[in-house]
């Protein structure tokens, strides 16, 4: 069996680790609903000058913002005013749902990310999430008004239908009045 050596020690304190190279992974879903899951970020962890200390510090930078050098500004543009651009700028995913394979957020092809001020990036990305939630809340009243206007005794979807105290949920008018046992019949269901 062969010897094996000691690690080498070092007196004092231990020179800065980082990592040979950054890491291409997704950003994971946070339990408090954080945007930003899906989307492909580039991830060290190294000594910067800035870092209070002699720590090290996970930094980032998201795939599309780094696209965006390259897919959004001219080749011939100096990279030092490309950067000076793009800061306080948001790189929006322009991909219409609609599109075919577009239809994911984080699409990063060159022609469906551009650069956007942080205001008019909130605007449509809020403008966005409110048609989202409207589509959610249509396909609920469908979805509620589709089982609001269907007997849930005999399963009939011939109305006119109504509620009572004397059961629970919507009955055609023919179960409605034998179930009633001759309380009032609400008949404004399902108009």
């Amino acid at each position: 069996m062969a010897a094996v050596e000691s690690p080498p020690y070092v007196l004092g304190r231990a020179p800065i680790q980082q990592m040979a190279y950054a890491r291409f992974e997704t950003k994971p879903p946070t339990p408090n609903g954080d945007t930003g899951a899906g989307y492909e970020r580039w991830r060290s962890y190294e000594y910067r000058p800035e870092t209070p200390g002699q720590e090290k510090e996970d930094v980032y930078v998201s795939h599309h913002r780094l696209l965006a050098v390259i897919a959004c500004y001219p080749i011939e543009m100096p990279i030092e005013e490309v950067l000076e651009d793009l800061k306080g700028q948001d790189v929006h995913h322009n991909c219409p749902d609609v599109d075919g394979d577009r239809g994911i957020p984080w699409d990063n092809r060159h022609d469906g990310i551009e650069v956007l001020d942080h205001g008019e990036h909130s605007s449509i990305t809020q403008a966005e999430m409110r048609a989202f939630a409207e589509d959610i809340r249509r396909e609920r009243e469908c979805s509620s008004a589709e089982n609001a206007t269907r007997c849930e005794r005999c399963d009939t979807r011939d109305g006119p239908f109504g509620t009572a105290d004397g059961f629970d949920g919507v009955r055609c008018l023919e179960c409605a009045v034998r179930e009633a046992d001759g309380g009032p019949i609400d008949m404004g269901v399902g108009r």
